[in-house]
């Protein structure tokens, strides 16, 4: 069984950007990686997209964007992009092997309407990896924590969470 860890914050509080870092720790340590990262699209300052990368090849689509009157698929603000959510899901539901598996980010999309990542949410504590590391927002901590008891938990908004999990991840003692 793997071990769960997460980053939890608010939106736009760093959680991606933090994925982005265990991501660049993790190829310093030669530990492969697997999964999605989801980082943001900006236009001029303003975030309008967000994109889905397939880890480790980085192979990206456009996830979400700023949804338009008449658009379907809105969630939120977002117009999601069903066919390059299929697109990632078929990657992450192609169980391979890895020292890291990274689900960013699971939200009210995943775990109140069944969509989007939703598929993968059972299978995380059975996924073939020593340590698994998912990213959601502060709102769903209750959730978390019913479904995976043992999940270990950084808070952005904590003193040093960099370094809190950066420990937790890589530390030799929990190998």
């Amino acid at each position: 069984m793997a071990y769960i860890y997460a980053i939890c914050g608010d939106s736009g509080s760093g959680k991606t950007t933090l994925v982005g870092k265990v991501l660049a720790a993790a190829k310093t340590r030669r530990w492969t990686c697997r999964g999605i990262y989801c980082p943001a699209v900006f236009e001029a300052g303003s975030k309008t997209g967000i994109e889905v990368c397939l880890i480790p090849g980085m192979q990206k689509k456009a996830l979400a964007r700023l949804a338009q009157p008449g658009d379907e698929n809105v969630v939120g603000k977002w117009c999601m992009n069903q066919e390059n959510i299929a697109w990632a899901n078929k990657y992450l539901l192609d169980m391979q092997s890895a020292d890291l598996w990274i689900v960013d980010e699971i939200g009210p999309y995943e775990t109140e309407q069944g969509l989007g990542w939703a598929d993968i949410l059972p299978l995380l504590p059975d996924l073939p990896a020593r340590k698994v590391l998912v990213t959601f927002r502060t709102s769903l901590l209750p959730w978390f924590l019913e479904h995976y008891p043992t999940i270990s938990v950084v808070h952005l908004g904590e003193s040093n969470p960099e370094a809190t999990l950066m420990d937790a991840l890589f530390s030799t003692n929990q190998e």
